[in-house]
């Protein structure tokens, strides 16, 4: 560490060294806070703490798998947390997380490694989501370089064209305020760059809603299954569920087929206005189906007609209100139009989802309820 500081002072940089652990929560708010000292904040973090302890699974010992999983996976929440609370607090920060193609595809006798370096992949896709109000941008790096945790892996010969200076160009643009990209994991080495995604096929539907498929049926539509022609990647796990939902997804058209634009909504009646419609909200509950239900639907609706609702279900009973709910369970987003679609039966809420038309924050399953605990048409 000392070294590391020399350097930089060195070529005219400010520096401070810190020798806490990251694979105690002390040790994590220490390193923080060692900054904060310093520097006054903490606008970026690189979590590049790892060790290996490589065996085959059989082999592998409980304390062998936990000392990798606690640098690796452990020391970057250890880390991660304190930071992420200041960034938030200032509104700006970038972190930068450090896989491994082990993690992403899997290497033979290091079970425990590739566990922890997915584990930070999950992490990143929360922590995009829970940052990016405040500014604050989350990415992975999986680097191939040939440095002291790898010299007895990979071979000396290819030093020259694994060195570290050909992965640090990506992680300076991922810490830059240049950088507005957040939930990307990018390969990195010998002077490759190329991004690596998580994605999900279209699938196939089996049965018919009401009896449980059969293991035969699994079977014989196996390609189907696993087939990822027409995959797709999703921003949030809400998205994917609700894609779920909706069913096999027609094939993606090919990039050189023009895709017509969708036609606009058909216009609602002219008797259904989106203010009539949430005065009456109260009126249309259904207290039968709400036994055990206590949840705050939030409706945000753009558009000259639009604006903000909430209704609450608690114990039994329904207000609705004009406003803001300081704690909604789940947000409804969609264009004022689209809504009066919804609300009179002719745009399902599926359908509305999976084309964009209706977006869902906070809570997805206790979205669903809300056709179940009013009458909407």
């Amino acid at each position: 560490a000392d070294t590391v500081v020399d350097e930089i002072t060195a070529a005219g940089g400010q520096a401070v060294a810190n020798y806490d652990s990251v694979t105690t929560p002390e040790g994590g708010e220490h390193i923080v806070q060692a900054a904060l000292d310093a520097f006054g904040r903490v606008d970026i973090l690189i979590n590049n703490a790892g060790i290996l302890r490589d065996k085959s699974f059989p082999k592998m010992t409980p304390d062998v798998w936990q000392a990798v999983l606690d640098v690796h996976l452990l020391g970057a929440f250890n880390v991660t947390a304190p930071a992420f609370r200041a960034m938030r607090e200032q509104g700006y920060g970038r972190i930068v997380l450090t896989t491994s193609a082990a993690g992403l595809f899997g290497n033979f006798g290091q079970a425990n490694y590739s566990a922890a370096k997915l584990g930070l992949v999950g992490l990143m896709n929360t922590l995009k989501l829970e940052g990016a109000k405040y500014g604050v941008k989350v990415n992975t790096v999986a680097p191939l370089a040939l440095t002291r945790l790898t010299e007895d892996v990979l071979p000396g010969d290819l030093a020259p064209k694994l060195r570290l200076e050909l992965v640090a160009p990506l992680v300076l643009y991922l810490c830059s305020d240049k950088c507005e990209v957040s939930g990307q994991v990018v390969n990195a080495g010998a002077g490759y760059y190329g991004r690596a995604g998580i994605v999900s096929g279209p699938g196939v539907i089996l049965g018919d809603g009401e009896q449980v498929p059969t293991p035969e049926m699994v079977a014989a539509n196996w390609n189907k299954i696993v087939s990822l022609e027409g995959a797709r990647e999703y921003a949030d796990a809400n998205a994917a569920l609700m894609d779920m939902l909706a069913g096999p997804r027609p094939a993606e058209p090919a990039a050189a087929t023009a895709v017509p634009t969708p036609a606009p909504a058909a216009e609602a009646p002219a008797e259904l206005t989106v203010d009539g419609f949430f005065d009456g909200l109260a009126g249309r509950f259904q207290p039968a189906a709400a036994a055990g239900a206590n949840v705050v639907f939030q409706f945000a609706l753009s558009g000259p007609c639009g604006g903000e609702w909430y209704a609450v279900v608690q114990d039994g009973t329904a207000t609705v209100e004009k406003g803001t709910h300081a704690k909604p369970t789940t947000t409804l987003k969609m264009s004022a139009e689209d809504f009066l679609q919804f609300a009179s039966g002719k745009l399902g809420a599926t359908k509305a989802f999976t084309t964009g038309r209706l977006k869902i924050e906070g809570d997805l399953i206790k979205s669903q309820l809300v056709e179940k605990l009013f009458k909407f048409r």
